[in-house]
């Protein structure tokens, strides 16, 4: 027990001597960690919006005049088994009429002296978020069944919009990483300074016959204390600004910022981790 606190305040004692260095690496930790933690808010609610825009998109298609309802039916029995698709809608000879009375106010048959219209159905893709979709392909299944005369689509758009999406979180991921690779430079660094100004005590522990792990505790433990607390400080800002935008937002408009909070736990892992490594990499140069 005496031995436990010893190495607890010697790594709390290093926190304060070495102030300076040691605030330049909880603060890297802090925008490593504030930057992960708006990534993952980012890409949790920009997934929603993403789903909601695929239920929004719908494909049209129309079948040739050829075509009667039931064998319609029967199509759509073979667009429903294409993989993306999440339903489909039969919108009959007579149904497309109505709504073309609606929309434009006139009736094709009082001129024509029949419906002209052809069988059609709408094609919604799945709203479930699990990559980017790929619309061409489903475009071109549609395109193959043989009772399809046209096939009306915004694939292009969709397409552009996800690809941007994806591109987004790939560069911010980029970011972070290179964030944490400055970070564990940085922790290590700081370590470094701790050790060598204590390196007349270390040759005094080694002469005494201490450990090499009694020796490297309380480095070790002062990089945990610079993560924890750089993880407590973003973790702090990112509570802070979500529900300081939410609070904006719903005088505004009805959407609001979902968070899974538990992510926050997460964050704290992430910066024990951060520290181990630039820890380990100071003390494995400077402790033989």
């Amino acid at each position: 027990m005496n031995k436990f606190l010893f190495l607890l305040s010697e790594g709390l004692k290093n926190l304060w001597r070495h102030k300076l260095t040691v605030f330049t690496a909880v603060f890297s930790v802090f925008l490593s960690l504030s930057t992960i933690g708006v990534l993952f808010i980012a890409e949790q609610n920009t997934h929603k919006l993403i789903e909601y825009m695929r239920s929004k998109y719908k494909i049209e298609v129309f079948f040739k005049d050829s075509i009667t309802n039931d064998q319609a039916s029967q199509y759509l029995q073979e667009i429903r088994k294409i993989p993306g698709v999440y339903s489909t809608t039969l919108i009959t000879k007579d149904e497309a009429l109505k709504v073309y009375r609606s929309q434009f106010g006139d009736d094709l048959t009082e001129f024509l002296e029949y419906n002209p219209l052809p069988v059609s159905c709408v094609v919604n893709i799945k709203r479930q978020y699990d990559g980017m979709i790929k619309i061409n392909p489903i475009i071109e299944r549609i395109k193959e069944i043989e009772g399809v005369d046209t096939v009306n689509h915004q694939g292009r758009l969709i397409s552009r919009i996800e690809t941007f999406y994806e591109q987004g979180l790939l560069g911010l991921s980029g970011i972070a990483f290179a964030i944490i690779l400055v970070t564990v430079m940085i922790i290590s660094n700081t370590i470094k300074l701790t050790i060598y100004s204590k390196k007349d005590l270390i040759k005094a522990l080694k002469m005494i016959g201490a450990t090499h792990t009694f020796i490297r505790m309380p480095f070790i433990l002062e990089g945990v204390f610079q993560a924890v607390i750089g993880a407590a400080l973003a973790s702090a800002l990112l509570y802070g600004a979500v529900v300081g935008a939410n609070e904006l937002l719903s005088q505004l408009t009805v959407f609001t910022i979902n968070v899974q909070w538990m992510f926050l736990s997460w964050l704290f892992l992430i910066a024990v981790i951060i520290s181990l490594f630039g820890s380990s990499r100071a003390i494995s140069r400077f402790i033989k």
